[in-house]
């Protein structure tokens, strides 16, 4: 295929691919008695590291010592559902796959390579390439020779449709992530979806 005919379809981890919010809400919980999930859901209004952060630093969160050992122990215990895997196989036939997340990369690995779904995607830019999701779609693109109308960030969440604008990237929300259609409306995404049975046609029509 010539460079702008290319296509790239990249993928947000947690609460996109894979429902780790309860576990990690719960983690946070553990060491913020008062924190609550509109709390947590502020996080994602931002960029996710920088909203913490904030909190963080101003000691107004805490956040757990041990999160990375219990995340990477409480996702070996969840999966995919079917119907994302089947439309990741499909895409892979006629798109680039990556993955963007905030989670790292060596986790998302192995968490692919466990649901046999590993070979469909060409990238994983996790939580050490950089924490800024900006700087990681645009190695992608620059990486392929693709033109910023050829890709799409599939989200959950507002900061993330924010940061993908960025680069002239347009982006599908989900609704069964971390935000409602109505926060992810203020991201002013392409379109945004409540079933993973949706995703397929959503993605075509973005990129077509």
């Amino acid at each position: 295929m010539e460079s702008q005919n290319k296509k790239l379809a990249i993928f947000d981890f947690d609460g996109v691919l894979v429902n780790t919010l309860p576990f990690a809400f719960k983690l946070h919980k553990e060491n913020n008695p008062t924190f609550t999930w509109e709390k947590y859901q502020k996080f994602g209004m931002g960029n996710f590291f920088d909203s913490m952060n904030k909190l963080v630093n101003g000691e107004m969160h805490i956040v757990p010592k041990d999160f990375d050992d219990k995340y990477k122990e409480q996702i070996e215990k969840i999966n995919i559902v079917d119907t994302l895997s089947e439309t990741i196989i499909f895409l892979s036939k006629d798109y680039i796959l990556a993955v963007v997340s905030s989670t790292e990369s060596n986790v998302i690995d192995k968490f692919l390579a466990k649901e046999k779904l590993r070979d469909y995607f060409s990238d994983i830019l996790g939580l050490e390439i950089d924490k800024n999701k900006t700087k990681k779609i645009s190695n992608l693109l620059q990486k392929y020779n693709i033109l910023h109308d050829n890709a799409v960030l599939i989200t959950d969440t507002a900061g993330d449709i924010k940061e993908a604008d960025l680069c002239k990237v347009k982006s599908i929300g989900v609704t069964w992530g971390l935000h409602n259609r109505e926060i992810l409306e203020k991201g002013n995404p392409a379109t945004i979806i409540d079933d993973p049975k949706e995703l397929l046609e959503a993605i075509k029509n973005v990129l077509k």
